[in-house]
């Protein structure tokens, strides 16, 4: 269990219970004072129940900063999720600096060195210190890739998320911790839905690149549909579609283009003969290849290589 216990300009301490014995370790804290308002502020009286809450709110509150707000810090026990209503501000964390704009969540870990203030006139957030035994596991899903600042679409959702937190501003009573808890799981349920929103749109995009990219390694061998479709865990019907959709072709008509194309190039750097180049293209037949190339550029190989 962990308690901030005071601060000071340059340093605060953790006191960590172990069993029967409590331990204090430092915490790097610098704190450039400039909230214009507060509200909501409360830190959570930690009983019995805290240290078996997925998610436990350690303490929260609602900033309203000027110019020169500033939090530098490192080494305190917990995350922070920030949700920025207005203005602007700055966060260096991990060696990269990001803009923190309206609609957006900041979620890092206090442990690490982290730097973040305002960027601009003013900066409004509400934040979130919080712990748990699902913590860990939601902060390194959702900021995978370094996504240390999240856009949210779901702005109402969210907000309503916050709202039920801060409704309770004690935080002593067991069923207090459970609201709390609810609460901000419920944030955290829109954040992994929207990520997973955008995986899924993504992901599409990312199976037709592979499908390209194995015709393109592969033109001369034999592609077809089902290998195709497999590689990209797709039924042949749905990739047909998704094929066409992102390309213009059907894989087949695909295939067929970009060995055309190479064999353009061999036409015109070789004096390989068309047998040798419908093969080395992947056609068996030749008569198969000169009715593609015809179809494909209006030309049989010999007038396109005669050019």
């Amino acid at each position: 269990m962990q308690k901030l216990l005071f601060n000071s300009p340059a340093l605060c301490y953790n006191e960590i219970v172990k069993g029967s014995r409590k331990e204090r370790i430092s915490v790097y804290l610098k704190f450039q004072n400039d909230v214009r308002e507060q509200h909501n502020v409360f830190a959570a009286v930690q009983n019995d129940l805290f240290p078996l809450l997925s998610l436990s709110v350690m303490a929260a509150g609602e900033f309203r900063c000027g110019k020169n707000y500033l939090t530098e810090r490192e080494g305190y026990n917990c995350y922070l999720m920030l949700f920025t209503l207005g203005g602007q501000g700055k966060l260096a964390y991990r060696g990269k600096t990001f803009t923190v704009k309206p609609d957006t969540v900041m979620l890092i870990d206090c442990n690490e060195w982290q730097k973040y203030g305002t960027d601009g006139k003013d900066w409004h957030f509400r934040f979130v210190h919080f712990s748990g035994t699902a913590a860990a596991y939601l902060y390194d899903n959702i900021t995978a890739g370094d996504r240390f600042v999240i856009p949210v679409r779901d702005t109402v959702t969210f907000r309503a998320a916050l709202n039920e937190l801060f409704s309770a501003p004690r935080v002593v009573l067991p069923q207090e911790f459970l609201k709390c808890s609810a609460a901000l799981g419920e944030a955290f349920a829109l954040l992994l839905s929207e990520q997973n929103s955008a995986e899924n749109r993504v992901r599409p995009r990312a199976r037709i690149l592979r499908a390209k990219e194995i015709i393109e390694k592969n033109y001369a061998k034999p592609v077809s549909l089902d290998e195709l479709a497999a590689e990209c865990f797709l039924s042949k019907f749905y990739f047909v579609r998704l094929f066409r959709l992102h390309t213009g072709f059907s894989p087949g008509a695909y295939l067929r283009s970009f060995r055309i194309t190479q064999a353009q190039n061999l036409l015109k750097s070789t004096d390989d003969g068309i047998e040798e180049i419908a093969e080395r293209v992947g056609y068996t037949d030749v008569s198969a290849f000169i009715r593609a190339f015809r179809q494909v550029t209006g030309l049989t190989p010999n007038q396109f290589r005669n050019l």
